[in-house]
């Protein structure tokens, strides 16, 4: 594998197509560098980055760049998302991951009610769950839960409404 796909090319950037072993190859990557303490608040360092990009070009004979590691790393947090939500019973209760099969397991019954409230939803029935307990280890706390969870967008209009905080 010398070279990675180009799926499209807009004129401004390429698309890069992601493989299986690319993506664990990156998250195993992920997880050394917050384990050497290269990623504070939830964000890597720049060095972490320079060292990520520096161990998958040799590994996988690839070129990648900074741009190409942070739009995977969305990706997989927000793929992440879904599962975390779906085990840890935010959205519905019932489900299981397959650790031979890497597959979301539940009764027929439970995904059609969560079907049926999230229609997009269907395809996490044949999505693979990969490298879930890493991405548990780099994303979860990233994730809001309980009585004081909000998004953004929420806080600053929560703080607007306090007349001594500025924003």
């Amino acid at each position: 594998m010398s070279k990675y796909e180009v799926i499209g090319n807009t004129g401004k950037k390429e698309q890069l197509k992601w493989t299986e072993i690319m993506d664990n190859a990156f998250i195993q990557a992920m997880v050394t560098q917050q384990d050497k303490g290269n990623r504070i608040n939830g964000i890597f360092t720049s060095h972490a980055y320079s060292n990520m990009i520096e161990k998958l070009n040799t590994n996988l004979r690839m070129d990648f760049n900074k741009n190409h590691l942070k739009n995977r790393s969305k990706t997989l947090k927000e793929r992440f998302s879904q599962w975390y939500d779906m085990f840890r019973g935010t959205s519905l209760s019932g489900f299981s991951c397959n650790s031979d099969t890497q597959l979301i397991e539940a009764e027929d019954e439970v995904w059609d009610k969560l079907i049926d409230s999230k229609p997009e939803d269907v395809m996490l029935k044949t999505r693979k769950v990969s490298n879930y307990n890493e991405m548990l280890e780099l994303f979860a706390k990233d994730r809001a839960s309980g009585a004081h969870d909000e998004t953004a967008k929420e806080r600053y209009a929560r703080l607007q409404k306090n007349d001594n905080i500025k924003i």
